[in-house]
């Protein structure tokens, strides 16, 4: 059985024994940084684990034993990061429904519907994704979920394009207000590289509100379609509603 401990000074990723009733340590985050909430995610077999800090940061970890920046496997693997700008202390997970069942009204006949269908594998294996959700202090909310890696690229593409061609409010750049916030405590690694793996929905969902020419020239910019675009939007906002 596995779970996992978050304290003031790191992530730790431990494994429970139950046949000598003991909890083992696998890796953990060597950074210190103040977190404040940890929650999982996943996407078919791979799993993350999800941390908020101090200064309003969201951190994505891996355990990846085969990985060189583990460290021989004991340390864990930061793969992206993003800066919520704001503060929260609990993190939960949920299933991320498709939107192929999240209007159903009988969720069990529809899924039973699609297993007797041609290529309900591959579907099948992307249906297999659990996001996290939380709520802030200041009385937000926000939901991240896993995406596929073909939507990952599409949606970057289209989230730089909006966010040079848009219109920033108060002046703030889309891209320097997400980036990660290093902590000033005393220790702090020094190094300056960020992880940008988390796509800002706040910016992405805009799309949906523009004209139809700005939509169809941003999608064009990208090579892709509206109608794709949408798609992708409207799966994406089914997998962060929560039952």
């Amino acid at each position: 059985m596995l779970c996992f401990h978050f304290s003031y000074d790191s992530l730790h990723f431990l494994v429970w024994r139950e046949s000598d009733k003991s909890l083992t340590l696998l890796a953990k985050d060597y950074e210190p940084t103040a977190i404040f909430a940890s929650g999982v995610m996943s996407r078919g077999s791979a799993i993350a684990f999800i941390c908020h800090d101090e200064r309003g940061n969201i951190q994505l970890l891996q355990y990846a034993p085969s990985d060189e920046a583990a460290r021989g496997g004991n340390r864990m693997v930061c793969r992206s990061d993003f800066y919520l700008g704001a503060q929260t202390v609990t993190i939960n997970s949920h299933w991320c429904r498709s939107s192929l069942l999240c209007a159903s009204a009988n969720v069990t006949s529809s899924w039973a519907a699609l297993q007797r269908q041609e290529g309900f594998k591959s579907y099948s294996d992307e249906n297999k994704r659990f996001g996290v959700h939380f709520g802030t202090i200041d009385g937000g909310m926000g939901t991240i979920v896993p995406v596929s890696e073909q939507v990952f690229w599409r949606m970057t593409a289209l989230q730089s394009i909006m966010g040079n061609a848009l219109e920033c409010h108060c002046s703030l750049n889309f891209r320097m207000w997400r980036l990660f916030r290093r902590t000033s405590r005393r220790g702090a690694c020094q190094s300056m590289e960020r992880r940008k793996g988390i796509l800002d929905g706040s910016l992405l969902f805009r799309y949906s509100e523009l004209p139809l020419q700005e939509q169809e020239d941003f999608a064009s910019a990208i090579g892709s379609t509206v109608g794709l675009i949408m798609d992708n939007l409207l799966e994406i906002e089914c997998a962060t509603l929560i039952s």
